[in-house]
């Protein structure tokens, strides 16, 4: 290693003993991270492999730049590994870094590697900053690359973050270490290369120092926002469940939580698909669901937020019914709930969670959901009613009711889990047993 190239090593955030890729382009930037961290690979203290993702765009010279990454590492004794990106005849800046994180990913399980290193520095730092805030990016992204951060289970190392790009390339030219330049990088039509060329340089004039001075205010706001999201995370906790989001729990929070705590509502619910990402505005309209008594926010990727009495549910998607269960035992499970059958206590229950009726009640009966047609005789009520309407007045919220396990015989609802009784003849003790719904019953007040 170079003097030059060693005086910047007491810049570089520390990375602890263990097992690498490395992203090695042939840039400067990775050039330069690579011979510093030789002495480490050297010492054993880091195993690595250097790792270089062609994703063929500008032809010949990027074969060019493999072939230099290669005899780079082959030089200094250093594990060298390559791979072809396919893209599928796109070339946009998006396509490649996506395709290229991919490959970075699978290589990392393949090798069973502690962390991906890359040669992000401070120029990159303030550039993407600045393109997330003319965005209207929020805290989250403002905060930008972090020196250890985890994506998609991946630890991600970048110990160059403190780094300029000009010292790093003088430290380059007085050691007389070459790299490899993309021509693509003077090209203006890209909006990153637009912010180097043109805008930074601006700033830089007009007030010198702008760019670290925009590296230290994304740490701050890094800083701040991991402490808002550790406060999300715990408000998220005590508020959700799958998917209901409790509102009277989140109604009630500090507005910055709040936002906080439904995007995380619907990034575990969503799949965390980029194309359904949640808008700042889609984002603003579950807000004032929380606030309203009824309502519906429609959200990407078919699924739908609705206002109940104490709950927000998130619907669409796919869910599965479980099939129709006879009654034949003491214990009768349909889906996560469980009818179960024991002696009686001597009390008739409360109707909605527990119910004595006279032994062999249940003979010929199933546990099923709601189908159309279905019809109750409520306890203590001489005619019967349309399983809807009754649902209804006992304020279910409708997206419960798809869901409630019902035990019927026929078309005729028996007993609503976790809501009432229907024609259940008179207790009495001396030949009653005693049934029981088990499971998760959100929908009980």
């Amino acid at each position: 290693m170079g003097e030059s190239i060693g005086k910047l090593r007491n810049s570089l955030y520390p990375l602890p003993e263990g097992k690498y890729l490395i992203g090695l382009s042939g840039g400067a930037d990775s050039v330069a991270m690579l011979y510093l961290l030789l002495p480490e690979i050297r010492s054993g203290r880091i195993r690595a492999e250097a790792v270089h993702v062609n994703h063929g765009i500008r032809g010949e010279e990027a074969d060019g730049d493999e072939a230099f990454a290669r005899k780079l590492c082959a030089g200094e004794g250093v594990s060298f590994f390559s791979v072809k990106a396919e893209l599928g005849g796109k070339t946009d800046e998006a396509s490649a870094r996506a395709a290229r994180f991919t490959l970075l990913r699978d290589r990392m399980r393949e090798t069973r590697s502690d962390g991906l290193i890359l040669a992000h520095n401070a120029d990159d730092q303030a550039e993407t900053f600045l393109m997330r805030l003319m965005r209207g990016s929020g805290p989250d992204g403002l905060g930008c690359m972090r020196a250890v951060d985890e994506t998609a289970g991946i630890r991600i190392y970048r110990p160059m973050l403190r780094l300029r790009r000009t010292e790093i390339r003088d430290a380059l030219r007085c050691d007389g270490i070459g790299w490899r330049e993309d021509s693509t990088n003077g090209d203006i039509r890209y909006f990153r290369n637009r912010i180097r060329q043109t805008l930074l340089p601006v700033m830089e004039d007009m007030c010198p120092g702008s760019t670290e001075r925009i590296c230290s205010a994304a740490g701050l706001i890094t800083r701040d926002n991991e402490l808002l999201n550790e406060q999300a995370e715990m408000l998220y906790r005590q508020s959700v469940k799958g998917k209901l989001l409790s509102a009277d729990t989140l109604k009630t929070a500090p507005d910055a939580l709040r936002g906080r705590v439904l995007r995380l509502w619907w990034k575990q619910n969503s799949g965390e698909r980029k194309e359904h990402s949640l808008s700042e505005r889609k984002t603003a309209d579950l807000k004032a669901l929380l606030d309203s008594e009824k309502g519906k926010v429609n959200l990407p990727g078919g699924f739908i937020a609705v206002r109940g009495r104490q709950f927000i549910h998130l619907t669409g998607g796919s869910f599965s019914v479980p099939s129709p269960a006879k009654v034949l035992g003491p214990e009768t499970r349909f889906g996560e709930y469980l009818l179960r059958e024991t002696p009686s206590e001597g009390t008739p229950g409360d109707g909605k969670t527990v119910q004595e009726v006279p032994a062999g009640f249940t003979d010929g009966c199933e546990i099923r959901t709601r189908r159309p047609g279905d019809r109750i005789r409520p306890f203590g009520n001489s005619g019967s009613r349309k399983l809807q309407d009754y649902l209804t007045d006992r304020k279910i919220d409708e997206p419960f009711r798809d869901r409630i396990p019902l035990l019927c015989r026929g078309s005729e609802v028996l007993l609503v889990c976790g809501v009432g009784a229907g024609g259940i003849p008179e207790w009495n003790k001396d030949r009653a047993v005693r049934l029981t719904w088990l499971g998760d019953m959100p929908w009980i007040e």
